[in-house]
């Protein structure tokens, strides 16, 4: 691998972009620190903050709106896309069926088929599709653009670690996990290689059997949560994918309109 694309300064305007947009997460997280509680109170604002501001704006809406902006050809870069899609899946499989066997070496849980760990899967899966979109996909490609693989592997562990600072603050330990992710999945530079099963295996016992932080999502509210923001985001691709195709034929009309004229 040529030396320039492991180390280069070309820090630009986008580079600007995503370092304030991952600091914004950041801030996020953090505002989140006051409203650990489980009042209402707490609950709402929490909502806000992370489902709807992180995961939903910066995550969904953000990420769609600057691959909309840059060409749909961006999303290879970020990476969604159809090279090594199998090679990447059946590496997926392997690493985290290779994950799950040495965690249960360690540990055997009990009760881990229940329906508060299914209400705190289905809310940590639905975060996941913001870590794939905005952190180890918008993130990482505009710090390996500006400064080459190893540091965009570095840059986006430490943004990784830090946007879990309002609900799980365990820093080293996130940051190596980032370190983990980010540097398998440029094997193929396909997000299929982590998403769902690798990372799924690691988040779902890392929060679910490691973490305290699990008892907080094991409930009724975070699976309506995590449908609400499955639905919004479904709902969200599909209006934009409207609004492009409505476009496309609002000009095609008008050109056709203007040969005529012509």
């Amino acid at each position: 691998m040529p030396m320039k694309n492991l180390f280069r300064f070309k820090a630009a305007k986008d580079t600007g972009i995503a370092a304030v947009a991952g600091l914004v997460m950041i801030a996020l997280s953090l505002l989140m620190i006051p409203f650990g509680g489980d009042s209402v109170r707490d609950t709402v604002i929490s909502f806000i903050l992370r489902d709807v501001l992180m995961v939903f704006g910066l995550g969904v809406v953000f990420v769609t709106l600057y691959v909309e902006k840059k060409g749909t050809d961006v999303l290879a870069d970020i990476g969604f896309t159809k090279r090594k899609w199998i090679l990447s899946l059946v590496l997926n499989i392997a690493l985290g069926t290779g994950l799950l066997a040495m965690f249960l070496k360690d540990e055997v849980p009990h009760n881990v088929i229940s329906l508060e760990n299914l209400y705190g899967a289905s809310y940590i899966l639905v975060a996941g599709i913001f870590e794939m979109l905005f952190i180890y996909g918008f993130l990482r490609m505009s710090f390996e653009k500006a400064f080459g693989i190893i540091p965009a592997i570095l840059l986006t562990s430490v943004f990784y670690s830090l946007h879990h600072a309002g609900f799980q603050p365990e820093f080293l330990h996130l940051f190596l996990v980032g370190l983990m992710y980010c540097s398998v999945f440029y094997i193929t530079k396909n997000m299929l290689i982590i998403f769902p099963f690798f990372w799924g295996v690691g988040a779902l016992w890392d929060v679910l059997v490691s973490s305290e932080a699990g008892g907080e999502i094991k409930n009724p509210v975070s699976f309506a949560i995590a449908l609400i923001i499955l639905f919004a985001s479904v709902a969200w691709v599909l209006y934009r994918k409207w609004r492009r195709d409505s476009n496309v034929v609002k000009n095609f009309d008008s050109d056709l309109g203007n040969a005529r004229e012509g």
